[in-house]
């Protein structure tokens, strides 16, 4: 019996000392295999955050917008105005066209507001005074251009409703420009075309209801 366990001693002996001599002869280390799969994982993981690295600069550089050079947008803004000015031209025109004389009275009407594009809601700042106010409101401006500056214009009438939003602007800005201090209901604007063939604005102003109007400004822009 002791024998017996004495063999099977060796032959487990003998087969542990051989797996051990193939190992070493082969030159593989137990170690070795885990080594290059760690340094392989490790360059994997780099590679992958360099390319993340590169995805988010080019993202980061597709979101960043080219600013328009100021020249640019100059030209965009005088380009707007342009076309505004034609349709204003335009509709004034049309509106000259459309003034019927008979018996020393003037009757006007206005154009058909679908036939043009700009904004015209501010043209209904008239309905902020009564027909007194602003017979008064024209019959000051009319004196200031027929009188103060001496024009007889090339028009039927002399002052008419304004119609430029840019104008009309001032009914809602806080920044009353030249007239800083009154508010919308003491204020009123209307145009009249110079001898030049040009039109300007008149910005009018009362210390309150039931005062006089008076001509404040005369110019192409409330803000001067």
């Amino acid at each position: 019996m002791k024998n017996k366990k004495l063999f099977t001693a060796m032959v487990v002996f003998v087969m542990v000392t051989g797996l051990a001599g193939c190992a070493k002869e082969s030159g593989n280390e137990p170690d070795a295999p885990i080594q290059i799969e760690s340094s392989a994982i490790e360059d994997e993981r780099e590679s992958k955050e360099d390319a993340d690295v590169s995805d988010t600069q080019k993202q980061g550089e597709s979101q960043v917008q080219t600013p328009i050079p100021e020249n640019d947008k100059g030209s965009v803004d005088e380009q707007t105005d342009a076309q505004l000015d034609e349709e204003l031209k335009n509709y004034r025109q049309e509106r000259e066209d459309m003034i019927q004389e008979a018996n020393g009275l003037v009757e006007g009407g206005s154009p058909d507001e679908d036939n043009y594009s700009f904004d015209m809601s501010g043209s209904f700042y008239t309905s902020r005074f009564d027909t007194r106010e602003t017979t008064e409101a024209y019959a000051a401006a009319r004196i200031y251009v027929t009188d103060t500056l001496g024009l007889k214009p090339s028009t039927k009438m002399v002052t008419y409703m304004c119609i430029d939003p840019r104008i009309l602007a001032i009914y809602d800005d806080e920044d009353k420009g030249v007239a800083a201090g009154y508010d919308s209901s003491n204020i009123f604007v209307c145009e009249y075309c110079n001898g030049d063939g040009v039109w300007q604005y008149l910005i009018l102003v009362r210390d309150g209801k039931g005062g006089a109007w008076s001509v404040i400004h005369d110019g192409s822009s409330y803000k001067e």
